[in-house]
């Protein structure tokens, strides 16, 4: 009587069969497509990219409206970067089997970060003193909780896919909750010790962090590699 054992090793199927009166096994490969997958990975990623354009829209627009009401340079200036970020997000959605990065993404980070440094330097030059803002804390306590979660996924997926382009966007994503934390820092200074050049002296401490991320991907642009880990 024949018998059948089947076995799944490293993606693969394989079907043995064994008859003891002529003693010989018959051995069957067959690829179980990797498509279906691969597929699955590059949705998520998209999805997540969209995800993270929104925020960043929403960023930028809660910092804009705040900004009028409190005059906050910091608060402009994280809005200037959530605006640029938005937007290589969107190029990022639009390009995830290709190259995401470009020269126009990369003149809006540096762009913003001259922004950053007017607004900081002219409100530190006139002495003047941002309006204590709550939600503006709020806004900055929220944005470091969602980036980095959001940032480590990208991660997780890029290295599945095996894109240095794709790590590249997820380390971009991370790394912006280091100016939510500088954000908070500067509107606590204001609000909480009452010191006016607590808010400016942010928007010019995120001058340099907004310039690297430019300056990076004028770098990096058009780089295609693997990523293993």
């Amino acid at each position: 009587m024949p018998a059948f054992k089947y076995r799944q090793k490293n993606s693969l199927k394989v079907l043995e069969r064994g008859h003891k009166a002529h003693g010989y096994v018959l051995t069957l490969h067959m690829s179980i497509p990797q498509a279906d997958e691969h597929e699955t990975w590059i949705r998520q990623f998209f999805h997540l990219a969209l995800f993270t354009a929104v925020f960043h829209l929403l960023q930028f627009t809660a910092s804009l409206l705040l900004w009028m009401s409190t005059n906050s340079a910091a608060l402009m200036s994280f809005g200037l970067d959530a605006l640029v970020s938005a937007i290589a997000a969107l190029c990022l959605a639009a390009r995830i089997e290709r190259e995401w990065r470009n020269r126009f993404v990369a003149f809006g980070y540096l762009a913003a970060s001259a922004g950053a440094v007017y607004l900081g330097g002219a409100m530190l030059w006139r002495g003047d003193r941002a309006a204590g803002s709550v939600l503006g804390i709020v806004l900055a306590a929220v944005s470091m909780l969602v980036i980095p979660i959001v940032g480590s996924y990208m991660k997780t997926l890029a290295v599945e896919l095996r894109s240095q382009a794709l790590k590249s966007a997820a380390i971009f994503t991370f790394g912006n909750s280091y100016l939510s934390m500088v954000l908070l820092i500067a509107l606590l200074l204001n609000i909480g010790m009452a010191l006016r050049w607590g808010d400016p002296l942010g928007a010019l401490v995120m001058f340099p962090f907004m310039a690297q991320k430019g300056i990076q991907i004028l770098l990096e642009e058009g780089k295609h590699e693997y990523v293993e880990d």
